[in-house]
């Protein structure tokens, strides 16, 4: 019994250890995303759209 208690501990605290993680490090939800060659929202961006070109591909250093 001791030992069932302990593996589900374990786990819950491991899944909350990842959803603080996930959360609190992974970044803004509110963004704006180059898809597909256009400005997409993603969430509710505080920030205007951007008005540099959106490209799918990166563009290699040197190139612009």
């Amino acid at each position: 019994m001791k030992k069932i208690l302990f593996i589900l501990v374990s786990i819950t605290l491991a899944l909350t250890l990842a959803l603080i993680v996930k959360f609190a490090l992974g970044g803004s939800e509110d963004a704006w995303v180059c898809a597909g060659g256009a400005w997409v929202k993603h969430g509710n961006p505080t920030a205007p759209m951007p008005t540099e070109a959106c490209t799918a591909e990166p563009t290699p250093p040197g190139t612009k």
